[in-house]
């Protein structure tokens, strides 16, 4: 639409230039008739005036031959001033006077000139009548001159010419040739200037566009880890309370249970009771862990672990439920020996004893179980690698974000409560690949100076 409308504008001023162009031509025709009809009208006053003689009624006429003489004009008619033909020449007689609009023109001494571009020079003269079949018509120039000795002088009458006009014809021809030819050179030119621009302009609005898309995106990310951080801040005041609420209770479940468990022995439902004893010191185990970390934060803790050790941690958490589950595991450390604060290692090891559980509850028995750890430069990182079946389509799509579980008795909120310990160790965990060979989890925890 815009290159339209350039289109539009440009053929406009073309138009415009072209008609002022043909005007300018005319008019300079037109000019120099008068000048010549001027100077022959002064001359054949001076010679009547040398002779002594009056003004003659065809002094009119003989000044306009003469000038019909000198730029090949064939046909003339001459008017006075009051408009009462004064003479032609080869023309039939005739009073009809120009137009009033060319009249007012040429008493201001201002010429008229006009390129009849088919006309018969034969009905112009009156040998042929119009209606002539087959009339020979060909570009005539038309031309109203004033008669005036000098430009001062008053009008002494009106001249009409007719003149050849094939040289006007091209002169026309070449204008609009040349007009035509600026016109497209302007056009290309401005078409390829709008062009560039309103490319240049639709990439900054795309661009600013796809800004705004992924500012948008940015944003509804950080609301959703907003909600979940304050509904896990709330989880976890919930479970600092029950956490201590419930440490004295399952120590005395747990004495309750292993004393039930010796007597049972003895006799049928044994194998429960031993079961039971077994679950509720892992639940003891468990909260004793979480206890200590929170008591850490209380006081300051100044230890600091290297990667083996909190892989040797987590490893020896981790391997009473691997060996009761029938899985291999395996620890491998690469790097060097950077060492992490006690708060920082105390979350790594709770998110890492969260991952490698997941790790070995999706591994079939007879299978094994991946912990790395590497570290460089200040950066440490965490692998756990299983060969279990990969992780279900519609837990990939919402992972790290609560979501119902697809073990017996989970929650859903391991892995989101996992990411927000990660995020607070100033670390991240990272999906590195899932399928039918597996799945990895890889904690990443960047380098950070301790104050």
């Amino acid at each position: 639409m815009t290159l339209l409308v350039f289109a539009g504008v440009v053929a406009y001023v073309s138009l415009w230039l072209r008609q002022g162009l043909r005007e300018q031509v005319l008019r300079r025709e037109a000019e120099t008739l008068t000048e010549i009809a001027a100077f022959q009208l002064a001359t054949e006053a001076e010679s009547l005036a040398k002779l002594g003689l009056p003004e003659a009624p065809g002094e009119l006429l003989n000044a306009v031959l003469k000038t019909s003489k000198l730029r090949g004009v064939f046909a003339v008619r001459v008017l006075d001033a009051d408009q009462n033909f004064a003479g032609a020449l080869p023309l039939p007689w005739t009073e009809t006077p120009p137009a009033a609009k060319d009249w007012a023109q040429l008493a201001q001494g201002v010429p008229v000139a006009r390129l009849h571009a088919r006309e018969s020079a034969a009905e112009v003269i009156g040998l042929a009548p119009p209606t002539t079949a087959g009339r020979a018509a060909e570009p005539l120039v038309e031309t109203w001159l004033p008669l005036r000795a000098t430009d001062k002088a008053p009008l002494a009458g009106v001249a009409q010419m007719w003149t050849d006009g094939h040289a006007v014809a091209m002169e026309f021809a070449a204008i609009d040739r040349r007009v035509l030819l600026q016109a497209l050179l302007a056009w290309t030119a401005g078409a390829a200037i709008i062009s560039v621009l309103l490319t240049w302009a639709f990439r900054r609005l795309a661009q600013a566009n796809r800004m705004l898309q992924a500012r948008s995106e940015d944003l509804l990310r950080a609301n959703r880890e907003l909600t979940l951080a304050a509904k896990t801040s709330a989880l976890g005041a919930v479970a600092a309370h029950l956490v201590h609420e419930l440490k004295n209770p399952v120590a005395g479940l747990e004495e309750y249970v292993a004393s039930q468990s010796e007597q049972g022995a003895r006799g049928d439902g044994g194998g429960e009771l031993a079961a039971a004893s077994e679950l509720t010191r892992r639940l003891r185990t468990m909260i004793n862990d979480v206890v200590g970390v929170m008591r850490d934060e209380q006081q300051d803790a100044g230890f600091e672990l290297t990667a083996a050790e909190v892989l040797e941690l987590v490893f020896a958490k981790a391997r009473p439920l691997a060996e009761a589950r029938g899985v291999q595991l395996e620890t491998a450390v690469a790097g060097d020996a950077a060492t992490l604060p006690a708060r920082r290692s105390n979350l790594t090891r709770l998110v890492l004893q969260n991952l490698l559980q997941n790790a070995i509850e999706a591994t079939p028995r007879g299978r094994k179980v991946r912990l790395s750890a590497e570290s460089a430069g200040g950066t440490m990182s965490f692998a756990v690698a299983d060969e279990g079946p990969g992780l279900p389509a519609a837990v990939q799509a919402r992972l790290f974000q609560p979501c119902p579980s697809g073990k017996p008795g989970g929650s859903g909120l391991g892995l989101a409560l996992s990411q927000q310990l990660a995020r607070q160790a100033d670390g991240r965990i990272v999906l590195e690949r899932t399928g039918a060979t597996g799945t990895c989890f890889q904690l990443v925890l960047d380098a950070r100076v301790e104050t």
